[in-house]
């Protein structure tokens, strides 16, 4: 199922446009995603993400040709400023499932960009009657990811306790979310 290019306008007037990411995208998507790694909202430090232009574009399109999985970004001006990406399993039992992972650029985070990215793709899986469910992992401290996950219809279905553990030694819970499509 095709997805539309679109342009939106966030909280602040500005022109967004969001679109399903194309391997050309791959070094502009790792500056951004460079810029929301920080170790407080995603289980992954800077250091540790060292992935190249090429293996992002390897990524960009395993995503672009796998059945049922998806890859936007949000742009403003050319440059990439957030990203959501749901995987689809290729397993039988779990094929009907899309796994979440979203992130925005520092500079644009509590702008509206990730909710512009989440309304997006929540109105193309509700078209895209394969995926039934929507899931995702989100840190128990995530206050303003949980406040949103919320907002579009997601519910707490699962917490770690202590599965997160940060550099300074303290424990941070991991919540699993879903969303019932059908």
């Amino acid at each position: 199922m095709k997805i539309e290019s679109s342009i939106h306008t966030n909280k602040s007037g500005k022109k967004i446009t969001l679109r399903k990411a194309n391997s050309s995208d791959a070094h502009s998507l790792r500056k951004c995603i460079l810029s929301y790694i920080n170790g407080v909202t995603i289980p992954f430090t800077r250091k540790e993400f060292e992935k190249s232009d090429a293996e992002i574009e390897l990524w960009i399109n395993e995503l672009n040709n796998s059945q049922n999985s998806l890859l936007l970004i949000a742009e403003y001006e050319g440059e990439i400023i957030g990203n959501i990406d749901v995987s689809s399993s290729g397993r039988s039992m779990l094929k009907h499932t899309g796994y979440i992972g979203m992130g925005v650029h520092e500079d644009w985070q509590n702008c509206g960009v990730g909710s512009l990215l989440f309304q997006k793709m929540i109105d193309y899986y509700e078209r895209n009657r394969e995926i039934e469910m929507l899931w995702l992992q989100v840190f128990g401290t995530n206050l303003a990811g949980l406040h949103m996950y919320h907002k579009f219809g997601f519910e707490e279905k699962g917490r770690q306790e202590k599965f997160i553990k940060m550099h300074d030694g303290k424990y941070i819970d991991n919540v699993i979310m879903t969303k019932t499509l059908i």
